[in-house]
């Protein structure tokens, strides 16, 4: 057995070797924070971090019918300013709530952008051609987006062209040049790094630093930085958006996503 007095001694050499430990972690977290820290859930993106630019940024959500009932009225005043709003999962399952929340999100004062869960396995053109009957004569403020985050059993070769196809027919057809919605390790290992960097990136990376964006883009447009958002008017988690950039800049990001011969048609931005 150990006396106790040098057990005591031990004892107390041991915490105070703990105790500076914890002073380290302590100053290591904080001046991380203090470094790359910035903004409640990417309100405000943090600074000096490699794929963030400084500047403020927009808050917005994205919806599907697992939101149920959504009070628009209540999600604007908490803030939102725009809404990405899904018209369908592939071609086989159309979003019972689109109509309502597209309407709703209008009449809410929220710019709009329709998005489609894209299915590789799925003709693309009759994806696109399902989104684009969807939203008929009012097209949204926003331009409309693919979500890219299943593979179907194809190869990056294979989903990047059918990604183009997609691109193509709703380009030509509503005159604006689509969104890309994805993940960066699913872009990287499940598209194999295509590069379509003539569409705007909206990436979805849930982490408090900047998003890792995949090459070849060098930069996104839109980040999803949350799938557990909460938000007034909606019960339930929701996905958290931002556009990098103010409200102004969104507005105009949408006037200049609009071909030349849809542009002309476009109000002028709000001030």
């Amino acid at each position: 057995m150990l006396d106790p007095r040098v057990r005591k001694r031990r004892q107390a050499r041991r915490w105070g070797v703990v105790a500076i430990a914890c002073a380290i972690a302590v100053g290591f977290v904080v001046g991380f924070a203090l470094v790359f820290g910035g903004g409640d859930d990417g309100v405000r993106l943090p600074r000096a971090v490699g794929d963030c630019e400084p500047g403020p940024t927009t808050p917005g959500i994205d919806v599907s019918y697992h939101q149920d009932k959504i009070n628009w009225k209540r999600v604007r005043a908490d803030g939102k300013l725009f809404a990405f709003i899904r018209v369908s999962d592939g071609t086989t399952v159309p979003d019972p709530l689109f109509a309502k929340n597209w309407v709703g999100a209008k009449q809410a004062g929220l710019l709009r952008g329709a998005y489609q869960y894209f299915r590789p396995g799925e003709s693309a053109l009759a994806q696109a051609d399902m989104l684009i009957k969807a939203v008929g004569t009012d097209r949204g403020e926003l331009p409309p987006v693919i979500d890219v985050e299943t593979d179907g059993g194809r190869s990056p070769a294979q989903i990047a062209e059918r990604v183009r196809v997609w691109v193509a027919r709703v380009r030509d057809r509503l005159g604006v040049e689509p969104i890309i919605y994805t993940g960066p390790e699913f872009w990287r290992e499940r598209v194999g790094g295509a590069d379509l960097t003539s569409q705007p990136l909206w990436i979805a990376h849930y982490t408090r630093p900047c998003p890792s964006v995949p090459e070849p883009w060098t930069r996104w447009t839109f980040w999803q930085h949350s799938d557990a958002g909460e938000v007034r008017g909606i019960d339930g988690p929701v996905d958290l958006d931002v556009f990098q950039g103010n409200y102004a800049e969104l507005e105009e990001f949408a006037r200049r996503s609009r071909l030349p011969r849809q542009a002309s048609t476009l109000p002028p931005p709000r001030r």
